[in-house]
């Protein structure tokens, strides 16, 4: 058995759990507050550029799937909605977190993972953060999954395993043995791909600012659609 969320469908689930552990008085969204989410030019890998047609009919599969529930509230005339991973997955905060960031911003480093989730929750150390990643990659139906090292890369990156396209594990011993004693001759190795680097302070303060700002616009949009209903 495995999970199967889109590609879109991933980035929305990442987005309303994002929402829901660092502006919980936005939350739940509406549709309009989804898009500006999933195209979102801070914490997001890769970009995307999406419509509301688009949200809405990933909206309406999640729903079947049981991932996402509607939400219809009295003081406000826009349907908002929320996300069930909690009851998909079985897990707490601190697993959401790592969650969250995998779905929002691509394979990552235990290091850059700490970091990054301590907007939604406060890690030790990257050594914690490496433990959680190797219990989710434990589990019956791994969450997670561990991929090769690249050259220069101080970590392995984690990657998620909620869905289509994501990137493939590190390859077991044996079967990487296995392939290289094959009398095929070898292609041409591809660049290697740079490091992420860890970001700084300052980059984070900034990445706060933005973030910031979207949420007020989302704010705003949100207020208008209100407004509309009237």
């Amino acid at each position: 058995m495995s999970i199967e969320l889109d590609t879109l469908e991933q980035r929305i689930i990442g987005v309303l759990i994002e929402k829901e552990l660092t502006v919980p008085d936005t939350y739940p969204l509406s549709v309009n507050a989804l898009v500006a989410g999933c195209n979102q030019k801070s914490n997001r890998d890769p970009m995307m550029e999406v419509e509301d047609f688009d949200v809405e009919g990933a909206l309406r599969s999640l729903m079947d799937k049981g991932w996402v529930t509607r939400r219809e509230e009295l003081s406000a005339r826009v349907m908002k909605y929320a996300h069930e991973a909690r009851s998909q997955l079985g897990v707490d905060v601190p697993d959401l977190a790592i969650l969250c960031e995998l779905l929002c911003r691509g394979p990552q480093a235990p290091g850059a993972l700490k970091t990054r989730c301590a907007r939604m929750h406060a890690f030790a150390s990257p050594a914690e953060v490496e433990a959680r990643l190797a219990q989710l990659a434990a589990r019956p139906v791994p969450y997670v999954g561990e991929l090769a090292r690249q050259p220069r890369e101080r970590q392995a990156r984690w990657a998620h395993r909620l869905g289509k396209e994501a990137p493939a594990a590190a390859p077991s011993p044996t079967s990487a043995s296995s392939s290289t004693s094959t009398s095929t001759p070898a292609a041409a190795p591809a660049p290697a791909p740079t490091s992420t680097p860890t970001p700084t302070s300052e980059d984070l303060n900034l990445e706060a600012r933005v973030e910031a700002l979207e949420q007020e616009v989302l704010e705003l949009r949100d207020l208008i659609e209100r407004l509309k209903g009237m």
